[in-house]
């Protein structure tokens, strides 16, 4: 009885196999944020022929998007000016924050509706509502004088928390109103586990 059992999974195994290798392979677009380069700030959607089939120029440096329902984007940008922004396919502006902070390099759209901006210099993350009007704000201590390299992603949690990425010192701080942990390895990288 055992060989049959034995068998049959055997049998399983070598039809799924077979399948896997029959199907072809996944094809997928990508949407890339270029941070320099050749075209300058932009964000790109790249075919899997490898062809630029869409972008967008932001209004000035941006190294982060989320993307939303209804194939809209976030964005942050980081220049004069500075903020988040949400924009459509057809590159229309659904809505755009300009923030009075030097620098706001990433954002992240709530399931609430509001959105959450990394401020730098002073390095704070913001809370904002669908209107622009602030929500919450919490400090992220940094040792970066600089603005531009205090933080680069933030990400609110179910519990309410927020982690934020200090880009200069390698570290994930997770806010409640304080720091209540910040992961680093020994090696300096860093690594963060929700």
């Amino acid at each position: 009885m055992a060989h049959w059992r034995y068998l049959t999974v055997c049998i399983c195994l070598l039809s799924s196999w077979s399948l896997l290798l029959a199907e072809p392979p996944h094809r997928h677009r990508i949407l890339v944020a270029q941070y320099q380069g050749p075209g300058g700030n932009r964000l790109i959607e790249i075919s899997p022929e490898g062809k630029v089939t869409w972008e967008h120029t932001p209004p000035s440096i941006c190294v982060m998007f989320q993307v939303l329902p209804r194939q809209h984007l976030l964005y942050a940008y980081g220049g004069k000016p500075t903020g988040v922004r949400e924009i459509d396919r057809k590159q229309n502006v659904v809505w755009d924050h300009i923030s009075q902070s030097p620098q706001v390099m990433a954002g992240e759209r709530l399931p609430n509706g509001n959105t959450l901006l990394a401020e730098q210099g002073p390095s704070r993350v913001v809370e904002v509502d669908p209107k622009g009007a602030l929500v919450s704000s919490r400090d992220v201590p940094s040792r970066e004088q600089a603005f531009h390299r205090q933080l680069r992603l933030v990400h609110k949690l179910a519990n309410g928390n927020v982690l934020a990425a200090v880009e200069a010192e390698g570290a994930i701080r997770e806010r409640c109103g304080r720091v209540i942990k910040c992961f680093r390895t020994k090696s300096g990288q860093t690594r963060a586990m929700c």
